[in-house]
């Protein structure tokens, strides 16, 4: 019986040993965040010149989750391509640094391309971003970066292709494009 208990203990032995052998070591160095408020901005969306309200809006709203949005409605004429040649601008508001500023499809938020042939968007002269039922939809299409100097916009022209037959009156698919920018 003593022989068991000594085999037993020489094995709880090696085996606590093993495993602080085997111990990952947990070092702690506090670190201290401290966020601010920068204000708002230097890379803002804008109506263009077309968004007159009857054939193109242009809207902002704080979402529930604190991002800012830009809600651009835009109407196509059936079995024609309706293009708009500013629906928004993108503007610097920095007076001293330029930016580099892309348009990054991120995909469908509803509705679906059963009455849009296409939607296509330009940054500038970069482009045509074009968008349709099977645009990857994983951040990976995109156009640009453009620059954007200090003070100044880039226009982001739009054309839209409503097939014949589309509803009127309701939205047909909407689709998130994100505005990037780094400086």
């Amino acid at each position: 019986m003593q022989l068991k208990r000594t085999t037993l203990t020489a094995l709880l032995i090696v085996l606590a040993t093993l495993s602080f052998a085997t111990a990952a070591i947990t070092l702690t160095n506090i670190t201290e965040w401290h966020v601010q408020s920068a204000g708002t901005p230097p890379i803002v969306k804008v109506a263009g010149t077309d968004a007159t309200g009857s054939l193109l809006s242009v809207s902002t709203y704080t979402a529930s989750d604190g991002t800012n949005r830009t809600v651009i409605t835009i109407k196509g004429y059936t079995g024609d391509p309706t293009y708009y040649s500013e629906a928004i601008k993108i503007c610097n508001k920095d007076t001293t640094k330029t930016y580099s500023v892309k348009l990054v499809y991120k995909g469908v938020l509803g509705g679906d391309f059963t009455y849009v042939q296409y939607l296509k968007l330009w940054l500038g002269s970069a482009g045509p971003l074009t968008i349709t039922s099977t645009t990857a939809q994983d951040g990976s299409v995109y156009i640009g970066p453009v620059s954007v100097g200090p003070n100044s916009c880039v226009s982001v022209p739009a054309e839209v292709l409503v097939t014949p037959g589309a509803p009127t009156g309701s939205d047909l698919v909407s689709v998130e494009v994100d505005v990037v920018s780094t400086g």
